[in-house]
């Protein structure tokens, strides 16, 4: 096994760690593009917008997360779908939706569109995005969180101030995780501000990035030495949440925990869950989503070019099979091994998810890029980029449904004598089917929508669906947009629905004769 593991290793550095040290080496060597202050003003500008965020997401998403866990009712049902809606749907399908709403002159031209048009619209939009990252961070800290802690504060008639404080301070950890996630994914989002428009007057990281690489000749130094501000401010975000956490961490999950049974809200926490469902629906959702269904059906649909739906679906279903063969490689191999070798896979993988896309895609520009490995410019290579970008996420859906695999069972078969086919196909497959499936529809979504790297990557005339939309929206040729977005979203909505039910019809239970008389 020493040659497998090798092997998987090699495989890990050329992906992940390669692409990254190539890129970020470069502002050390002396290359030319300035020193590492000359990213001063869109790192300002990031973190502002990154900061602000967190501070409106954080305290915002604990508050929905215990609404969540705690209580019941049509309106908590209606948040929590409209919270995983919004979590799907992609940054710059939203900001489509939204510019297609500011079309109307009336609109554009008024107090809103001048608001929208600059830093509040990126705020607001910012705050859509991160708002469900936010809450699914923070819904772990109270779905075990015990009804002892309630009930000692009412036995001991606290008063109401003093429970508000106690719960605050518990809920803190929640709050700094909610808070770094919430500003992380701001900093790194690339999809709304390039689609908005405004990062000319206002500059933003990875923006900035992106024009590096998008120049002529290619600023390769420049762009690495944003990535390094940006890289910085992730890993010290991480350190604030760190400490956070444990100066205020609490036990809340032990032996004796209770839960506390739901309840539905009365009076003014009704209206108050009420009102903000129909805002997240409204604002959030059926706005973008119906001003893209009335703009896709207008203009002349026959000259559209919709050749970007299959190619980018194509790529999807390559890249996502790519990535979970890798991924099971992974977790079988590592499977009983030294910690060491456990320890250098996760850490790797986990510093990969903190690693934006767009710095992830500068780094293949130039790890290959050259006449040692000339894969640039190749659909081989952006097919890597994505299953290197979606390979973390895809192990950690895999890992812990092939960690419930007891090792006896491989066992037992090799005593019987069944062959490694049957043993991978008619067992570890029969089990692992479900979790897999889902992975595989969520890489191939993932894939299908991704933005960044498909800008730096895409092979030229072979246009992938991010950027096509985007191209549409730079032209405002927003019906093109909205119809590439909505049959895309179909498309993907079909495919997952397709695979679930011939799953669910395959494992069946099969009636006999006697039984479906």
């Amino acid at each position: 096994m020493k040659a497998p593991r090798a092997a998987l290793l090699l495989l890990l550095a050329l992906l992940l760690v390669y692409p990254l040290a190539r890129l970020l080496v470069l502002p050390l060597t002396g290359g030319a593009g300035g020193s590492l202050a000359t990213g001063w003003r869109p790192w300002l500008d990031s973190t502002g917008f990154a900061l602000a965020t967190g501070l409106i997401a954080a305290p915002l998403g604990a508050w929905l997360a215990q609404v969540l866990e705690t209580r019941s009712g049509v309106a908590v049902r209606a948040l929590g779908l409209g919270l995983w809606l919004l979590f799907f749907m992609p940054g710059y399908v939203l900001t489509t939706g939204w510019l297609v709403v500011l079309s109307h002159p009336v609109l554009r031209n008024g107090v809103f569109g001048h608001l929208f048009l600059g830093p509040a619209g990126l705020l607001f939009l910012y705050f859509l995005k991160a708002l469900p990252f936010s809450v699914f961070v923070a819904r772990a800290t109270f779905a075990g969180a015990s009804a002892t802690l309630h009930e000692a504060a009412m036995v001991l008639r606290l008063p109401m101030w003093r429970r508000m404080g106690l719960n605050l301070r518990l809920a803190m950890p929640a709050m700094a995780a909610a808070f770094t996630i919430a500003a992380i994914e701001t900093m790194q989002e690339f999809g709304i501000p390039a689609t908005l428009g405004v990062t000319g007057k206002i500059p933003v990281l990875t923006y900035s990035i992106y024009q590096r690489l998008n120049t002529t000749p290619t600023d390769f130094a420049g762009a690495a030495q944003l990535c390094w501000w940006l890289i910085a401010s992730a890993a010290l975000l991480a350190v604030v949440q760190i400490y956070v956490q444990r100066r205020y961490q609490a036990v809340l999950v032990h032996g004796k925990a209770r839960r506390a049974p739901r309840t539905r809200p009365v009076g003014a926490v009704r209206q108050v869950l009420s009102l903000g469902a129909c805002l997240l629906w409204v604002v959030g959702l059926a706005a973008p989503l119906l001003a893209l269904a009335s703009v896709a059906v207008s203009g002349n649909l026959g000259v559209i070019d919709l050749s970007a739906i299959p190619r980018s679906l194509g790529y999807g279903v390559l890249a996502a099979t790519i990535t979970l063969v890798i991924a099971v490689a992974v977790l079988k191999l590592q499977r009983g091994q030294h910690p060491l070798f456990s320890g250098i896979i996760h850490a790797g993988l986990t510093a990969n998810m903190a690693v934006p896309g767009l710095v992830l895609g500068a780094g293949y520009v130039v790890a290959f890029n050259n006449n040692i490995l000339p894969l640039y410019g190749t659909v081989l290579l952006l097919l890597l980029a994505y299953a290197a970008g979606t390979l973390p996420m895809a192990i950690r859906l895999l890992g812990g449904a092939m960690a419930q695999l007891d090792s006896k069972l491989d066992e037992a078969a090799r005593i019987f004598g069944l062959p490694l086919q049957t043993r991978l196909i008619d067992i570890e497959a029969a089990l692992l089917i479900r979790p897999a499936l889902h992975g595989w529809l969520l890489v191939v979504g993932t894939v299908m929508f991704e933005l960044p790297v498909s800008e730096l990557l895409y092979v030229p005339g072979q246009v992938p669906l991010g950027v096509a939309i985007v191209s549409a929206d730079m032209t405002a040729r927003y019906n093109e947009a909205a119809l590439l977005a909505l049959l895309s979203m179909g498309v993907l909505a079909l495919l997952a629905a397709g695979l679930n039910l011939a799953l669910y019809l395959s494992h069946a239970p099969r009636l006999t004769g006697q039984e479906a008389a």
